[in-house]
């Protein structure tokens, strides 16, 4: 999702084309993992950081467009809503003081933004859901104006056909309906990206999915929403019924684009997207050009347009990139 697409307006052919498109770039992919030396190599990881941008008040502030235009720095993304930024650390290897290392770039990357923010009375935040976030907040004057966030609310409201209902129960009870995506926006998060060898990725997927809920509960950060004690982790909830597109009345459940998982997996990364292939409609099909097949027959490394867009409208808690 981090690419800009040209329309927003699609028809059932564009669907089907891209769920055909969906299926060649699987073969593609399949083709790529069967290479004994794809994959390999030190292991590495990325990460990014997603903040708020606050006034002096430590309200929300509406100027990713002009700080993202003024620093003009590669590392740094538009997210959904004008008041939140992602920052994207440079790859590292995984030894020696890789974790001290991302620290000081992210310090480095924060007073690079504050000092830039500061021309508007601004600051950025690193924090999971902004206590001061108000309702009000929220909403199609909220959304940074970029087409691939105006389709993808599009299609999810059009799926959904009807609002998007938050119920939240905790120390307090929150509910309300929403008509846009936009409180997904009130979710931030540090991410991180290991790269790990192809012929361990079962094991190395399945050990991340293991610990990831005792790493939740002990680093649970985010218990308020507009002023209400929800969940520990209010996030978890949240960021599931903010975009969960499922009708009301369907009678045939999938799973929501927001989960945890299904399984664990047996011998790779290609039963993840081939999950996500078949359980998921596509929301924003984009086509490209490329005979990815054909690159991946003769050796190359094809893009997976198809595929890399459709992962990212699928947010599972641990997913394969």
């Amino acid at each position: 999702m981090g690419f800009e697409i040209d329309n927003t307006d699609f028809t059932e052919d564009d669907f089907n084309q891209f769920s055909d498109r969906l299926r060649s770039n699987l073969k593609a992919l399949d083709i790529l993992l069967a290479r004994p030396d794809f994959g390999e190599g030190d292991l590495s990881f990325g990460a990014e950081l997603e903040l708020y941008i606050v006034d002096k008040e430590a309200r929300p502030l509406h100027i990713n467009q002009e700080i993202i235009a003024q620093l003009n720095d590669p590392q740094l993304t538009l997210e959904l809503n004008r008041y939140n930024l992602e920052y994207n650390f440079k790859p590292s290897l995984l030894k020696d003081c890789c974790f001290s290392a991302t620290q000081q770039e992210a310090l480095a990357a924060i007073k690079k933004i504050n000092k830039c923010a500061k021309q508007w009375d601004g600051s950025v935040v690193p924090i999971g859901i902004l206590p001061t976030l108000q309702q009000s907040d929220t909403g199609y004057h909220a959304m940074t104006p970029l087409a691939r966030f105006k389709a993808l609310t599009q299609e999810l409201t059009d799926i959904r056909g009807g609002p998007f209902t938050i119920a939240i129960e905790g120390e307090e009870t929150l509910q309300l309906a929403m008509d846009d995506v936009t409180l997904e926006g009130a979710n931030t998060s540090f991410q991180v990206h290991p790269r790990v060898p192809a012929r361990d990725y079962a094991d190395f997927y399945n050990s991340i999915q293991l610990v990831t809920p005792l790493v939740v509960a002990m680093a649970a950060n985010s218990p308020t929403l507009f002023g209400h004690r929800l969940w520990q982790e209010t996030r978890i909830p949240l960021f599931k019924q903010s975009i969960d597109c499922r009708p009301n009345d369907s009678l045939h459940p999938v799973p929501a684009r927001v989960n945890f998982g299904n399984n664990w997996i047996r011998e790779g990364a290609f039963e993840l997207f081939a999950e996500a292939a078949l359980l998921y409609r596509p929301i924003l099909p984009d086509c490209s050009d490329e005979d990815s097949v054909s690159i991946a027959q003769n050796g190359g490394t094809p893009l997976l347009h198809e595929l890399r867009l459709h992962q990212g409208s699928i947010w599972l808690w641990n997913r394969p990139v």
